[in-house]
């Protein structure tokens, strides 16, 4: 994966959400299982002042708040402009959520300066992230 590429930069605003979003559902599948729960400790290590941490469920991978997908991995664009848009391989965004997640995590992220698209950099603009996929397909 390329730093700076369309599908990094999506990862690693999916990967900052994970981190930040407040009433997580994480739904995972059995052979994930172990690997989220290290997350989940190691989020609670790296972020002490952190009091509530995402709830895993088993199944197929998705990620929700209040009933509601975080992310949305259909080909077909999702109307919710709340939703961040990554139509790839969903055993692939897993895997390498998890890794980004930790990257972040290690960076000292959410206290790191410029690690999470936050303060001196740009929000991030699903608008133009959903015409970025387009153009790239």
């Amino acid at each position: 994966m390329e730093d700076n590429s369309q599908y990094w930069l999506a990862l690693r605003e999916g990967a900052r959400r994970l981190l930040v979003e407040q009433e997580l559902v994480i739904t995972v599948p059995k052979k994930s299982e172990n690997h989220w729960n290290k997350l989940i400790l190691f989020m609670a290590d790296s972020m002490p002042e952190r009091l509530e941490f995402p709830t895993l469920e088993t199944g197929r991978f998705s990620v929700s708040r209040n009933l509601q997908p975080l992310f949305d991995f259909e080909l077909k664009q999702p109307e919710d402009l709340d939703v961040l848009w990554l139509p790839y391989r969903v055993d692939e965004l897993e895997s390498e959520l998890l890794q980004m997640c930790s990257e972040l995590l290690l960076a000292g992220y959410p206290g790191c300066s410029g690690c999470g698209y936050r303060d001196e950099e740009k929000n991030w603009d699903e608008t133009i992230h959903r015409l970025s996929v387009q153009n790239s397909t």
